[in-house]
């Protein structure tokens, strides 16, 4: 029979060891390396986000949430985001900002409605910290299918009690664990919503609030900011292969578009489709199609009527 002694001079062995395996280095040979096939990055939305940790930022109210979702949807469906087609993945959204009515609210609103069962999964209260991270591989463990994983927002999920390191320590040990989660599942990526700073300053980056183990532990940082009327988004990454890095973006239909990019979003790219393929289409026709209410239909339609993406004739809905 184990004493507590025991058991707890056992446990201490057990850590010793796994400190020393961590801590040996394991040392590889450069032209093998060289001779294998690198195995290509997963696009989670092609040319914009891959896999990987990767933070959104902005300050409150701005709409990072409702970005957020709008790319949630996008994946669940296998939609339609800023002209590139989606590959379809099961999402794990960990929301600690709302409640559940609050959040089928904002799901109606992004475009959610129709999504298959188990496509889209979520949670309003997780634990925090590196049990959190626990959680979320187990949860992975169980779905492999799970590709994106959304933490909204970072302050909520990281654990309080590390406010008694320092800074910079604090924010690795948030958010590395999380990288290392990443980096054990190819092909997974895992995006935490965070704030800016109060202060102003000429650099994105420097935006971010908390200290530089924030930017240099993510794979990728997409930055929304405001000035007067005027929007736009700021993309760095590793594996972010664009010249630019700073694009013009616009509220449309409840979601974000590309100032110069495509001019629908996803839920009329939908619309869209079902209207192409039909050659037209009653309002509730196209309500029963997308599975959302006919009313909701007739909105969606008179509003892309008003931008020219839609006409009414022969008491049919037809693309323009």
């Amino acid at each position: 029979m184990t004493t507590p002694l025991l058991q707890e001079a056992q446990e201490k062995v057990d850590r010793r060891a796994q400190a020393k395996r961590i801590a040996t280095p394991l040392i590889h040979d450069a032209a093998r390396l060289l001779m294998t096939t690198p195995t290509p990055v997963r696009a989670i939305v092609p040319t914009w986000l891959y896999e990987g940790l990767g933070l959104l930022v902005a300050n409150p109210k701005v709409g990072k949430s409702t970005l957020m979702l709008q790319i949630v949807v996008a994946v669940t469906k296998g939609g339609e985001m800023w002209g590139q087609s989606v590959p379809r993945a099961k999402v794990l959204m960990i929301d600690l900002e709302t409640n559940e009515r609050r959040l089928r609210r904002k799901l109606e609103q992004a475009g959610a409605v129709g999504i298959e069962s188990g496509w889209l999964l979520y949670a309003t209260s997780w634990p925090r910290g590196l049990l959190g991270i626990d959680e979320i591989a187990n949860t992975l463990d169980r779905d492999p299918e799970i590709k994106l994983v959304v933490i909204d927002t970072l302050q909520r999920f990281r654990d309080p009690g590390a406010g008694k390191q320092n800074a910079y320590a604090a924010d690795y040990e948030a958010l590395g664990p999380l990288q290392q989660l990443c980096r054990d599942r190819p092909g997974l990526a895992i995006v935490c919503v965070h704030h800016k700073r109060k202060s102003i300053s000429d650099d994105p980056i420097d935006s971010i609030s908390g200290s530089a183990a924030i930017a240099g532990a993510c794979d990728s940082i997409w930055i929304m900011s405001r000035k007067g009327s005027e929007y736009t988004l700021h993309i760095q990454g590793r594996d972010w292969e664009r010249d630019e890095d700073t694009f013009p973006i616009e509220r449309v239909d409840q979601g974000w578009q590309l100032v110069n990019g495509p001019r629908y979003s996803s839920n009329e790219a939908e619309v869209l489709k079902h209207l192409e393929i039909s050659g037209g289409m009653t309002g509730p026709q196209l309500g029963e199609a997308l599975g959302i209410h006919r009313v909701s239909a007739y909105e969606r339609l008179k509003r892309m009527a008003d931008r020219g993406l839609v006409r009414f004739a022969g008491e049919h809905w037809h693309v323009s």
